[in-house]
């Protein structure tokens, strides 16, 4: 360490100087979140008054629904209005607008109902005495000519149809029941009279917002854009340079927003001076976090830059990587010393990783020699050449096609391929099968369309479907081979299960107890003593050379069945691994 170096505590204490200097800046700088907190409680506080209205507004539209329901199913007096007889069409319909009449007053919250009959043109309303002789006039004009127009149509849903009679918006819920429409109707600006009247709009805009139909106000500006659900969560800036804080809560069914538009001028205004002061020491802190930001960058921050950028190229594979010493400070000094040396040993070891893993490559090709099995392609041309000599050309030529397939995959060099590739390679070798054994073989497969992109040592499988061909397959002889995949979670572990059994005769006990024994801990020098299940014993070495302990086989003879084994192994993804062995 030279003279130029100090301790890493000497340049806290020194920065914790430097930061002290500038406690009175972070006191103002604390009250520019004052602004933050007075928005956030305006916005709870409003959206807690529009959440309670709007369980009020939605109990009394429910209950002039639940009236309007009843009237229209249940009053035996509605079907009479398309009474051929005029006498009785006029009683009927005289008594349902005294019926509605005197019901308006117990729905203080709805505007009026009304009825109307296309079939004769009647159309009667009871409306309350806060609806002006002209919106009387206009509903009287416009609701008819819609309803038969089509411009107001029934929403099976239940819900409240928003509308525009001049320039004014309603709600309207409509029922049309033997021949009649049935409704009620709410000015929108009523609705809301108490929130108007509350100290919540002053200089504000409270609306209601349909999803589609959009604001029902006249009120709200053009510039205004805004996402009622986003605003029901949390409060949103809206308008020309934020100039609302936006409060939504969601209102009567799901299209509808209570909307609370409150100048952000307002807010503002309740802070006084202490809006100038904040600004102030914003820019105080500013500069205080430049100056800190630099030196931080210096003493810590690049010194660190260069060490995790060294360790990224370590574990890139550029084991001779170093990290130059130099530091200000004597504990990274230390650390890129300690890195050095670290990397030096990690190269003298690279050889004996690569002797590994050129031992593990060998062990490897060495099986893949061992899966060209002779009997198999002895009988497969066998098979063709009596097909040749029987006139069976088109059976030639397909056995010959599946037979170069099968060739191309098991002199595959590749150490790990897809489930898919494996699955496509049995349903190939089964093929084959097929025409050599007609009417015996029969295999189910059951794959878990996620468990295709695991990654699986070559003809790990067809192991298992080979030996039950070779073992007990019989001319003539009906036998089933059943295989499932799926991937299942250990924990935080994706992991796949694939379990493979038959109808045959089962694994002989000395077999049995001796695959057992191999799967819970295989030998790598195993040789089988009688020759038999030569390629299980070569499997399950494998297995446990790929997945090592995450890799678990389980033989047994199946009850009511044959031979069955359950294979499990961590999920490794073509995809991930693909990349992987790039960066490697």
């Amino acid at each position: 360490m030279n003279k130029n170096q100090h301790s890493f505590a000497f340049y806290i204490y020194l920065l914790i100087g430097v930061v002290a200097a500038g406690v009175l800046a972070l006191f103002i700088i604390n009250s520019g979140y004052a602004l933050s907190a007075l928005r956030e409680q305006t916005y709870i506080t409003t959206h807690k008054t529009l959440s309670i209205y709007s369980d009020y507004i939605k109990d009394s539209l429910d209950n002039a629904q639940q009236f309007l329901s009843g009237f229209a199913y249940n009053d035996e007096d509605l079907p009479k209005i398309s009474s051929e007889d005029l006498l009785t069409r006029y009683t009927a319909f005289t008594r349902e607008h005294t019926k509605i009449q005197e019901t308006l007053p117990s729905h203080s919250m709805i505007d009026g109902f009304f009825l109307y009959n296309p079939e004769y043109d009647l159309y009667t309303a009871s409306t309350q005495t806060r609806i002006s002789e002209k919106e009387t006039i206009q509903l009287r004009q416009q609701l008819p000519d819609a309803l038969t127009q089509g411009t107001l149509q029934l929403d099976t849903s239940g819900n409240w149809i928003p509308f525009q009679i001049g320039s004014s918006y309603y709600l309207i819920r409509l029922i049309y029941h033997q021949g009649t429409y049935v409704g009620a109707l709410v000015n929108a600006c009523n609705l809301l009279e108490p929130l108007h009247e509350s100290s919540l709009e002053q200089d504000g805009i409270i609306y209601l917002n349909h999803q589609t139909f959009g604001p029902m106000s006249n009120q709200v500006e053009s510039d205004i854009r805004l996402d009622p659900a986003q605003a029901s969560r949390e409060y949103t800036m809206v308008g020309m340079d934020g100039r609302y804080l936006a409060v939504a809560c969601p209102g009567f069914g799901s299209a509808y927003y209570l909307i609370a538009l409150i100048p952000d001028a307002s807010i503002r205004d309740g802070m006084g001076g202490m809006y100038d002061i904040i600004i102030l020491a914003g820019i105080l802190l500013v500069l205080l976090m430049a100056a800190l930001s630099v030196a931080m960058r210096q003493l810590f921050i690049r010194p660190m830059e260069r060490l995790s950028e060294a360790i990224r190229k370590i574990r890139d594979g550029q084991l001779e990587t170093t990290v130059r010493e130099q530091a200000l400070v004597s504990e990274f000094w230390e650390v890129n010393r300690s890195f050095n040396e670290m990397s030096s040993e990690i190269s003298r070891l690279k050889i004996s990783v690569y002797e590994q893993k050129l031992k593990r490559q060998q062990i490897y090709q060495e099986y893949l020699k061992q899966q060209i099995t002779p009997h198999f392609y002895i009988n497969c041309l066998n098979t063709i050449y009596s097909m040749a000599g029987l006139g069976k050309s088109d059976l030639v030529r397909r056995l010959a096609k599946e037979l170069s397939v099968h060739l191309r995959y098991t002199m595959n060099s590749q150490m790990l391929v897809s489930l898919k590739m494996e699955l496509d390679h049995i349903r190939n070798y089964l093929s084959m099968t097929e025409l050599r054994y007609p009417n015996t073989l029969q295999c189910e497969l059951e794959i878990d369309p996620e468990t295709e992109t695991a990654l699986v040592p070559p003809l790990m499988i067809q192991t298992f479907i080979e030996n039950t061909v070779k073992h007990e397959t019989v001319p003539g002889e009906p036998m089933e081979i059943h295989l499932t995949a799926k991937q299942y979670w250990q924990g935080s572990e994706r992991r796949v299960h694939i379990c493979i059994w038959d109808t045959g005769r089962g694994y002989p006990a000395e077999v049995l107890k001796r695959l057992t024994r191999e799967a819970e801990s295989p030998a790598e020098d195993y040789q089988p003593g009688d020759g038999t299940h030569i390629g299980l014993s070569n499997t399950i070495r494998r297995l446990k050379l790929v997945f090592g302990e995450g890799a678990e086989l389980h033989f047994s003879n199946r009850e009511g069945a044959g031979a069955e084994c359950d294979i499990l192994f961590p999920f490794i993804d073509r995809a991930e691994h693909i990349t992987e062995q790039q960066q490697l």
